[in-house]
C-alpha cells in the first residue's frame, strides 16, 4: 500500500444509519444465510464471493414476477467463460413492463409528470399522469402496434424528447415484446440516419418539434430526409409537440387501431430476451448497437430501491435525453412506484438555475444531474440552499463524470442543505446499470465515490498483467470479473459477437474479464473510489500515469473556474515521438484571455496539487471542446487528431467541426507567447 495516500475530508455521515432498505437487506442475508455481516461492504462482498445465492435471493427479494421456480438455486452457468455471456435464469419467462407498470398500489396516485421548456412553473403544472391512466396509455398503445403488424422481435423506434409519450411507447412495446430504441430528436441527420439503418425498425415515432434553449424546431424536414434512406421504410407517426403537423399521421390516429376490448398482457419473453437498444458514445465510427435484456430490471431496481432507498412516496427528477441510457435508468426509479418528473428542454434555459426550480416546486427527494451541471450552477453564483426550498430533497445523484473534490466541498460548505446524500456513481451505456453505486450507509470523503454495487465483481487490475492492485492504492484498469444480468444480450447486426467480445473482453490475454475502459483506483484509508478518467485516455508523459481527470478537478474548480469554462487534457504521440507530451486546451469565459500570467498560474496550480510531473508541456487556448450528444468530453478524437491521423467524428459528437480544430497543434514544439496561437 502506498503510504503517502491520506484520507480527504470527512464531508457527510448517515442520517439515517441503521434504517434504511440497504441495512434491511443487509439484516435479510444474515437472517437466510446465517451470516454476520455488519457493513455495507460487507454485503458487498459476500454478494460477489456468494454469487449465486445473491442473485437468485435478490430476483424474489425485489418482488419480481413470476416468482423463480421452486428449487432454482443457480442464476446462470458458472462453468464457463463469462465472455460467452451466460444467460440468466435460463429458461424463465418473465417481462420488464409486467414488473414495472404494477409498481404503486394507488391507482389515483401520480406516476408522471410531463413538462416542456417554457412553460411557466409558477403558474402551471405540466401534463399530470395517474397510474390509472399511465396504463391505460400502455394498454392502447400496446393494442395498436399489435393491430399495426407489429410483432415480437421488431424495432419500435421513437425520435422523441424526453417525455410522457417516451414512457408509453417504451413500456407499450416492452409489453408486447417488440425491441425499443428511442433517439433524442435534436440529434443530426447523419447520427439518425446511422442509426436506424442498422436498426430497420418497423415503426417510427417522431416528435413534431424540438424545443431547447429558447427554441422551436419542426422536425419534418429531417424526418423525411431520414425515411428516404430507411429500406425498408417504416410505418411513421408523429407526436405533436409545438407545430400541427400534416405530413404524417398523428399518434392519435395510430391509437385509432387499437381494440377498446384488448386487455393489457404481456408477451412471455424470457429473462434473456431482447428489450430495447442503446448506442455507443463512440467518437469515431458508426455507434455500436448496443441491445439490452428484460431481465435488467433487475439491477435497475437493484440499485434505485435498495441502494437508493426509493419507495413510492418518492419524487424523481433525472435529467437525461433519451439518446442516453439514464433515460431507461430513471423508467427503474417509476418500477418503484416513485413519481417522475419528465422535462423536454435544455436544463440551462432560461438560467442554470431551471432545474432547481423544478426540484423546489415539485417537492422532488431524489434530483439526477451531471457534475458539469452543478459547474454551472456554481460559474453562475448561485447558491441553490439560499434561493430555493430544499428540504424535500435527500439525495442528489451525478453520472457521466467524475466530481472533483472542490465541487463536493462547494456542495456541503456553500451550495446545499448538509443532510443532502451527494453520490458520484460511475457506470455506463454497457452495462446499463451502475458499477460505483451510492451507499446510504456510509460516509462521503471529498473527491471520492462510495462503493461497488451489489452484486458487481468490480476490481482495479493491473494495466499489464491484469492482476487486482485494488488494495495497493494505485489507478489502474476498471474490470468486472463475473457475470451480471444487465450485460448486454448481443450488438445488433455482430456476426459470431465479435464487436462484443472485442470491445469488453480483450483487454487482457491470459484473464478473460470484462474491461470498462475506465482508469480507477480506490483509497485504502477511507475504501473510496477515485475515477481518473477513461482508461484510452490515461495520460503517460515519461511514464507516469495518470488520469485526464485528475487535472479537470484543478482547472475546473475554484480559483481558476471564474475564467476557465471548460477544458481537455490529451497526450500527444506521433509516430516519430520517443515520449508522450500532454497537451491541457482551454476555453475561457468571455472576456478573459489566456495571458501568459494565468497560463502560468494553471501551471503552478497543478504543481502544487499533484505534482511537477503531472504538468502539461503546452497550456493552449481554444474556442471550444469537443463534446458528445450526453455531455461527454471527446479525447481519443482528439489524441488521434494530434497525433497525425485524420479523423471523421462519429454522429454521436454534438460539435464535430471542433476537432479540425486541434490539427495545428500536430507540430508545434512551444507555447506561444501572446494570448492566443
Amino acid at each position: 500500500m502506498d503510504e503517502t495516500i491520506k484520507a480527504p475530508a470527512l464531508l457527510w455521515t448517515p442520517t439515517r444509519a441503521g434504517k434504511t432498505p440497504l441495512d434491511d437487506y443487509r439484516r435479510h442475508v444474515n437472517r437466510r444465510y446465517y451470516q454476520n455481516l455488519r457493513t455495507t461492504r460487507d454485503l458487498h462482498r459476500w454478494s460477489v464471493e456468494q454469487a449465486q445465492d445473491f442473485w437468485v435471493d435478490l430476483y424474489d427479494y425485489l418482488g419480481l414476477k413470476p416468482r423463480l421456480p421452486k428449487g432454482m438455486t443457480r442464476a446462470y452457468d458458472d462453468t464457463v467463460p463469462m465472455s460467452s455471456n451466460p444467460p440468466f435464469f435460463p429458461g424463465l419467462k418473465m417481462n420488464y413492463a409486467e414488473n414495472a407498470l404494477f409498481a404503486n398500489p394507488d391507482p389515483d396516485a401520480i406516476a408522471l409528470v410531463g413538462i416542456r421548456e417554457g412553460m411557466d412553473l409558477a403558474n402551471e403544472d405540466g401534463e399530470q399522469v395517474t397510474w390509472r391512466e399511465y396504463r391505460e396509455k400502455v394498454r392502447l398503445t400496446a393494442s395498436a402496434l399489435r393491430r399495426s403488424g407489429v410483432r415480437q422481435g421488431d424495432r419500435v423506434a421513437a425520435l422523441v424528447a424526453t417525455s410522457i409519450w417516451a414512457m408509453v411507447l417504451f413500456h407499450a412495446s416492452a409489453a408486447i415484446g417488440a425491441i425499443f430504441t428511442s433517439i433524442s430528436p435534436e440529434l443530426g441527420l447523419e447520427g439518425c440516419v446511422a442509426r436506424l439503418q442498422q436498426v430497420t425498425p418497423r415503426i417510427l415515432f417522431a416528435d413534431s418539434d424540438t424545443v431547447y434553449k429558447g427554441k422551436t424546431v419542426e422536425t419534418k424536414a429531417k424526418v423525411q430526409q431520414t425515411l428516404d434512406r430507411l429500406k425498408p421504410q417504416p410505418k411513421t407517426y408523429i407526436v405533436p409537440v409545438a407545430s400541427k403537423p400534416t405530413a404524417y399521421p398523428l399518434i392519435d390516429d395510430l391509437l385509432a387501431k387499437a381494440d377498446p376490448a384488448d386487455p393489457l398482457v404481456f408477451a412471455p419473453t424470457s429473462f434473456n430476451d431482447p428489450l430495447a437498444i442503446c448506442y455507443s458514445s463512440g467518437t469515431t465510427g458508426a455507434p455500436k448497437c448496443i441491445v439490452h435484456r428484460h431481465g435488467m430490471i433487475m439491477n435497475l431496481k437493484k440499485i434505485s430501491a435498495i441502494h437508493n432507498s426509493t419507495t413510492t412516496a418518492d419524487v424523481i427528477l433525472q435529467y437525461s435525453s433519451t439518446s442516453w441510457v439514464v433515460f431507461y435508468v430513471m423508467c427503474g426509479y417509476t418500477a418503484c412506484g416513485a413519481k417522475t418528473i419528465l422535462y423536454n428542454g435544455s436544463p440551462m434555459y432560461p438560467d442554470a438555475k431551471q432545474l432547481l426550480r423544478m426540484v423546489e416546486k415539485y417537492k422532488v427527494t431524489y434530483f439526477g444531474t451531471s457534475p458539469r451541471y452543478l459547474l454551472e450552477v456554481e460559474m453562475s453564483n448561485t447558491i441553490p440552499k439560499r434561493e430555493f426550498d430544499l428540504s424535500s430533497l435527500r439525495i442528489l445523484y451525478t453520472t457521466g463524470a467524475t466530481l472533483s473534490p472542490q465541487q463536493y466541498h462547494w456542495f456541503y460548505s456553500v451550495a446545499f442543505p448538509p443532510h443532502v446524500h451527494l453520490c458520484n456513481t460511475a457506470g455506463g451505456t454497457d452495462t446499463a446499470t451502475s458499477l460505483v453505486a451510492a451507499d446510504p450507509c456510509g460516509p462521503i470523503h471529498a473527491g471520492e465515490m462510495q462503493i461497488f454495487a451489489l452484486g458487481m465483481d468490480v476490481d482495479v487490475a493491473d494495466p499489464n498483467t491484469g492482476e487486482s492492485i485494488l488494495a495497493s492504492g494505485e489507478a489502474g484498469e476498471m474490470i468486472v470479473r463475473k457475470p451480471f444480468p444487465s450485460m448486454p444480450c448481443f450488438f445488433w447486426g455482430d456476426a459470431g459477437n465479435k464487436k462484443y467480445k472485442e470491445s469488453y473482453f480483450e483487454r487482457f490475454a491470459n484473464s478473460d474479464v470484462w474491461a470498462q475502459h475506465d482508469w480507477l483506483s480506490c483509497n485504502p484509508k477511507t475504501d473510496g473510489l477515485v475515477m481518473h478518467g477513461r482508461s484510452d485516455g490515461v495520460l503517460n508523459p515519461s511514464g507516469i500515469r495518470f488520469g485526464s481527470g485528475e487535472i479537470y478537478a484543478i482547472v475546473e474548480a475554484a480559483p481558476y473556474n471564474t475564467r476557465i469554462s471548460n477544458s481537455l487534457c490529451v497526450g500527444r504521440r506521433r509516430p516519430n515521438d520517443t515520449d508522450e507530451e500532454v497537451f491541457l486546451f482551454l476555453v475561457m469565459s468571455p472576456p478573459h484571455q489566456l495571458t501568459p500570467q494565468f497560463r502560468a498560474n494553471v501551471k503552478a496550480g497543478i504543481r502544487n496539487a499533484l505534482s511537477a510531473r503531472h504538468v502539461p508541456k503546452y497550456v493552449l487556448e481554444v474556442p471550444g471542446i469537443p463534446v458528445t450528444i450526453n455531455g461527454k468530453k471527446v479525447e481519443t478524437a482528439v489524441k488521434q487528431v494530434l497525433g497525425g491521423k485524420d479523423v471523421t467524428p462519429s454522429n454521436t459528437v454534438l460539435n464535430p467541426e471542433t476537432i479540425g480544430y486541434f490539427s495545428r497543434f500536430r507540430d508545434l514544439e512551444s507555447e506561444p507567447r501572446g494570448t492566443k496561437l
